[in-house]
């Protein structure tokens, strides 16, 4: 049932139709909508926003006179000069939803770092980014279907944006049909996320709500948690415009060095169309059918298979990830030629050659043909590789100093 729904979930929102240009008309950014140009505003550093306290009509984004909406204040950074040591918007706790005026999906196209308050609180007493609008950015660039595809938060090129300390997602997703699909983020720039929750709020069952959306984007986040009902976070290739400075492959880096680093979803926790790179360490895979496959339909055909480590490979990984609970298997892979390291992580115990505590003693590669609650691997998956077993031995570094005092020099009698 799973891979019947892999196979027809990005057919979905890919119903190819004729190439529509990225940016046309006046006005126009190459990834915004035709709208009035806004005066340059001068060199800023900081931008407040309050929900409960702030006014986006009086108010001018100070600590003391905040705006009301991230709608807002991504405006008036996208129209000012940025402080040469960066610009952070600072949200205060709220629910930063459409009825406080936010106007989604909130598209920001220049770098900047956003920070909300009282993480841990949960969306409700924390800063919550609440709510979604069709992502024709995406649609445009991935040649879908209109009213296919929808976010809440989306990061295009040439953006580095720095996330923190806040919760992104929708507490009522209404889409126009079973066959849309809504994730919270899209990363199409760059997104570097720490302490954060993307997919939250979401309390309806339909697998067409997700957590991160990577179209060919970086994704690098640190102690986050991500949730989605079909996928957690889902990789993709889509042709992006010659003028984008991304290298079109999409990168994904999750880690962990303080609170939870927890990516659950109910079908997939991270599912790609084979070209991604992945670099995970010290996450815990949960509530899913699999916890990793490359079942994700490409929108742009390739041979080139990414880099996947979870411990131990080509991109030195540590590894300790927790492979533990999916309900079909672990690591699923559908392609050729790909080749996937897992050292030092936990499995299901007793499962393909584990042991009780879900440790692999010795290493194991899993080849073409491999079927297990951990691995399994198509047959016409030729090529394809599952590598497993203890972290390797480090190997100790000479020494070049030494290792006793010289003696006394010998003395002419």
């Amino acid at each position: 049932m799973y891979r019947v729904w892999l196979s027809r979930l990005f057919l979905i929102a890919v119903a190819a139709i004729a190439a529509v240009g990225i940016a046309g008309g006046t006005a126009c950014t190459r990834w915004g909508q035709p709208g009035p140009i806004t005066p340059t505003i001068g060199p800023i550093s900081s931008i407040y926003v309050s929900a409960a306290t702030g006014s986006d009509t009086s108010g001018n984004g100070s600590l003391n006179s905040p705006f009301k909406t991230l709608t807002k204040a991504v405006a008036v950074l996208v129209a000012a000069t940025s402080s040469p040591n960066g610009v952070t918007i600072f949200l205060g706790t709220g629910d930063y939803d459409a009825a406080n005026g936010e106007k989604f999906p909130i598209v920001v196209p220049k770098s900047v770092t956003i920070t909300g308050s009282n993480y841990g609180a949960g969306p409700k007493g924390g800063s919550f980014i609440d709510g979604f609008g069709e992502d024709t950015i995406f649609e445009r660039i991935a040649h879908t279907a209109p009213h296919s595809v929808y976010t809440t938060l989306e990061v295009v090129p040439p953006a580095s944006v720095g996330f923190g300390s806040a919760y992104v997602g929708a507490s009522t997703v209404r889409l126009p049909s079973s066959r849309a699909l809504y994730a919270s983020v899209d990363v199409i720039g760059i997104f570097n996320g720490s302490t954060a929750n993307f997919g939250a709020g979401i309390t309806s069952r339909a697998r067409n709500l997700n957590g991160m959306l990577v179209a060919s984007g970086t994704l690098a986040c640190d102690s986050c948690q991500i949730r989605g009902n079909g996928f957690g976070i889902g990789a993709l290739t889509v042709p992006l415009p010659t003028t984008s400075p991304s290298s079109g492959v999409p990168s994904i880096a999750l880690t962990h060095s303080r609170g939870d680093s927890t990516v659950g979803a109910n079908v997939a926790d991270i599912l790609t169309d084979g070209s991604a790179n992945l670099n995970v360490s010290g996450e815990t895979f949960a509530r899913q059918g699999y916890a990793y496959t490359d079942s994700f339909t490409p929108v742009v055909p390739s041979t080139i298979r990414g880099s996947i480590d979870f411990g131990g490979g080509v991109t030195s990984s540590p590894g300790g990830n927790v492979f533990i609970g999916a309900r079909t298997t672990e690591i699923f892979v559908t392609r050729r030629n790909e080749t996937v390291s897992a050292l030092d992580d936990t499995w299901n115990p007793n499962e393909q050659r584990a042991n009780i505590n879900g440790k692999y003693t010795r290493k194991i590669t899993f080849g073409s043909g491999s079927v297990g609650k951990n691995v399994t691997i198509l047959h016409s998956a030729i090529g394809s590789t599952v590598t497993v077993g203890p972290a390797p031995a480090p190997t100790p570094t000479p020494s070049t100093t030494p290792s006793g005092s010289p003696g006394p020099t010998p003395t002419a009698t």
